[in-house]
C-alpha cells in the first residue's frame, strides 16, 4: 500500500509521520534530541528533517526511499521562489521524488477544520507567528514575513513581559505581579541584578545574557490569572491586533460577508482558554461572521490530511478519519485538553 511522509517544520520543532492511505500511523519521528549545527538556514532544516524521518522510518521499519509521497509544511516556504526550491531540498534530503510543499501555517490549520470548499483562516502562535486566510475557491493570503515582530508569538510576548518588570521598575510603566513572577522564574532578588544580567553582566568579566524569551510566554497567562492590569491590557492589545491581520485577509479576498472558521494553533493557545475567549471577543466585533475554533489535530497530521484531500478528492470515506482519529488517540497528536 502507498506510504506517504508528512512534515510539520516550525521555527524550533520538526515532527515527521509516516502513514498508509487507510488512516495507519506506522512511525513518528521528532527533532526534539537533535544537537543543534551551524550551516545555512535552509541545510540546516533539511538536516532536522532527515533526523526525523529516519527516527519515523525506523519505527515503521521502512527505508525512507521505500515513501510513495511527501506532504510538507514548513517554516522558509514564503515567497514564491521558496516552494521549488524547497521542493527539491527534500527530494534530494529524503529521496523522495513526488514532494508538495505548503507553508507550515497551513498544516495546522488543515489539522483544525476542513479547507476544499470552505472558508477558514489561521492565526498559528508559536514561538512566531502567522496568519492565512484561505477561500472555498481556493484562494489564499499568507502574511509570511510582514507579520510584525511585536506581534510574534511566544517571542513577542515573552519580550514584553521583560520590558514590562523593567519599565516598572524604573517608573516608566506600571507597577505589576509581572515583577514578582519573573524573578520567581529566573531566581533573581533584584530586577536590578537581572537587568544587569540581560544588558552589561553583573561584573567586569561578566558577559551578557539575552533570555530565550519564548520560554517565559506562560508567565503571562499567570498574571492574567491573578487579574494584573498590565498583563491583562497588554493581552487585550494583542489580541485585537491580531484578529486586525485576518481582517485584512478576509478583506483582501472579498468575503467579508461569508461565514468563517477562525483556527487557532501552535503552541501559546494551549496555555489556557483566556487567549481564546479575547480572540474571540474582538473577532466578534470585527468578523461577526467568524467562528474561533482550536485546532483539533497536531500540525503533522495536518499535513498527512492535506495529501488524503489529493488521494481522495471526493473526500475522505469516514472509515479511512475513524482509523487516523484512532492512531492520533494513541500516539497524543490530539491538541485538546
Amino acid at each position: 500500500m502507498p506510504m506517504i511522509l508528512s512534515i510539520d517544520q516550525g521555527g524550533t520543532k520538526t515532527d515527521v509521520l509516516i502513514a498508509d492511505e487507510n488512516g495507519n500511523i506506522m512511525g513518528f519521528g521528532n527533532d526534539r534530541d537533535w544537537a543543534p549545527a551551524d550551516g545555512e538556514r535552509r541545510a540546516v532544516r533539511m538536516l532536522r528533517v532527515r533526523h526525523a524521518a529516519e527516527i519515523a522510518a525506523k519505527e515503521a521499519g521502512v527505508s525512507i526511499t521505500d515513501i510513495d509521497y511527501v506532504s510538507a509544511c514548513c517554516t522558509g516556504a514564503d515567497w514564491a521562489f521558496e516552494y521549488e526550491l524547497g521542493r527539491n531540498h527534500i527530494r534530494k534530503t529524503l529521496g523522495i521524488p513526488r514532494v508538495v510543499l505548503y507553508n507550515d501555517c497551513i498544516g495546522a490549520l488543515r489539522g483544525g477544520t476542513e479547507m476544499l470548499n470552505r472558508d477558514c483562516a489561521i492565526l498559528c502562535l508559536g514561538s512566531g507567528a502567522n496568519c492565512a486566510v484561505f477561500d472555498r475557491e481556493g484562494r489564499m493570503h499568507t502574511f509570511h514575513y510582514y507579520m510584525k515582530d511585536i506581534h510574534q508569538g511566544a517571542y513577542a510576548i515573552g519580550q514584553f513581559i521583560f520590558q514590562a518588570v523593567f519599565d516598572a521598575e524604573a517608573g516608566l510603566g506600571k507597577d505589576t505581579a509581572l515583577k514578582r513572577i519573573l524573578l520567581y522564574e529566573t531566581g533573581f532578588d533584584t530586577v536590578d541584578e537581572l537587568f544587569m544580567v540581560v544588558t552589561t553582566g553583573r561584573t567586569v568579566d561578566e558577559e551578557p545574557r539575552c533570555p530565550v524569551y519564548k520560554d517565559y510566554c506562560p508567565l503571562l497567562f499567570r498574571a492574567v490569572e491573578l487579574g494584573d492590569p498590565v498583563a491583562c491590557g497588554y493581552l487585550d492589545w494583542l489580541c485585537e491586533e491580531l484578529v486586525n491581520y485576518v481582517v485584512i485577509g478576509v478583506n483582501k479576498l472579498g468575503i467579508g460577508e461569508r461565514e468563517l472558521a477562525l483556527v487557532l494553533s501552535g503552541g501559546v493557545p494551549k496555555g489556557g482558554n483566556v487567549l481564546r475567549e479575547r480572540l474571540e471577543h474582538f473577532a466578534k466585533v470585527k468578523l461577526p461572521n467568524a467562528r474561533v475554533i482550536e485546532a483539533r489535530l497536531e500540525p503533522v497530521v495536518g499535513a498527512l490530511l492535506l495529501q488524503y484531500d489529493k488521494i481522495y478528492p471526493q473526500g475522505i470515506p469516514g472509515g479511512v478519519l475513524s482509523n487516523l482519529y484512532r492512531n492520533c488517540s494513541a500516539r497524543s497528536l490530539y491538541r485538546l485538553r
